[in-house]
């Protein structure tokens, strides 16, 4: 064995003026960084698809505001309309209360038809705002009802706070169903109808979860949007099936011949009350499907990981 003790070896000597590089600022992900990152792995505890729809309807039948509010904004809406100077006929509004960009698209087609082309194009803001404020409320009541088991009026503050998410996913909704107005065409009729309804069940499929979080969480809009999509693409929870279980039935209700309510006319049959009424029951009930199944995943929702630096200052040669 030898005593003898190794030189250590020392950095070679930094040029006069050197400075250590600093790193650059981490950037934080963006929406479609979390939209196109690889997905969690591991399975989660997210309710089966029959469950949620379940106890879906369960909150909506249980809570008389729930039961009450959709009845009365029905007949509130078809009042206006025929202020407004609307012929019918009364079967749109079965998707009164649909999602957007389901719901968007009947505010577009109830914009043209007051308003014609031209005008439609801002007349559908004042649809859009409408919609905003009621989906917020609804919301924030099905997240109440939930989570305490009853509605109060608490839950008007939590619906003003998702006011911006809401009306910006409304947005969202009229611009999917503008590009997928404008492209279909261009694939023929068969990969058209694909491409629209496959927008519709992507749409749902990663915003719909915005509308929760915004109310259950008080997010800001791309925090919600961004973490509606990690929250949608957790594996094995059956979210896309559930999006398009959800879309397919609401645009059978619109294209369906022969439904109550199809016929122009300003008084409507009590079937055509009924069907209407109840689709809309069912938005909500859908709604509260989606609240139940994130509310019971939250905790497992990964938060968004920095980025690391792109690129490091590099030292004078």
């Amino acid at each position: 064995m030898s005593n003898k003790r190794r030189k250590k070896s020392r950095p070679a000597p930094r040029p006069s003026g050197y400075r250590d590089p600093k790193p650059a600022p981490a950037r934080k992900r963006g929406i479609l960084d979390s939209m196109f990152a690889p997905r969690v792995p591991g399975a989660t505890s997210m309710p089966r698809v029959r469950t949620a729809i379940t106890r879906g309807v369960v909150t909506v039948l249980g809570a008389p505001t729930l039961v009450v509010a959709p009845v009365l904004y029905l007949l509130l809406v078809w009042l206006a309309l025929i202020a407004a100077g609307y012929q019918g006929p009364f079967a749109p509004l079965a998707n009164l209360l649909a999602l957007p960009p389901i719901g968007t698209s009947l505010d577009a087609s109830l914009a043209t038809s007051l308003f014609g082309l031209q005008g439609g194009l801002f007349g559908i803001l004042i649809f859009l705002v409408v919609r905003a404020i009621v989906l917020a409320m609804l919301t924030a009541a099905i997240v109440e009802a939930l989570e305490d088991g009853r509605v109060t009026r608490a839950c008007l503050r939590r619906g003003l706070r998702a006011l911006p998410v809401t009306f910006a996913i409304c947005i969202i909704g009229v611009g999917i169903l503008t590009l997928s107005s404008f492209f279909g065409p261009l694939l023929g009729p068969g990969f058209g109808i694909l491409l629209q309804v496959g927008a519709l069940v992507v749409a749902v499929y990663l915003f719909t979860f915005a509308l929760i979080i915004v109310v259950d969480e008080g997010r800001t809009l791309p925090e919600s949007l961004a973490r509606s999509i990690r929250a949608a693409r957790l594996p094995g929870t059956g979210n896309l099936t559930l999006a398009a279980l959800y879309v397919v039935p609401s645009i059978a209700v619109i294209v369906a011949p022969g439904k109550p309510g199809n016929l122009i006319g300003v008084n409507p049959t009590i079937g055509a009350w009924v069907f209407a009424v109840l689709i809309n029951l069912l938005h909500l009930a859908l709604l509260a499907t989606f609240a139940f199944r994130y509310l019971s995943v939250a905790h497992e929702v990964p938060e968004p990981r920095e980025r690391p630096p792109a690129s490091t200052v590099r030292g004078r040669r």
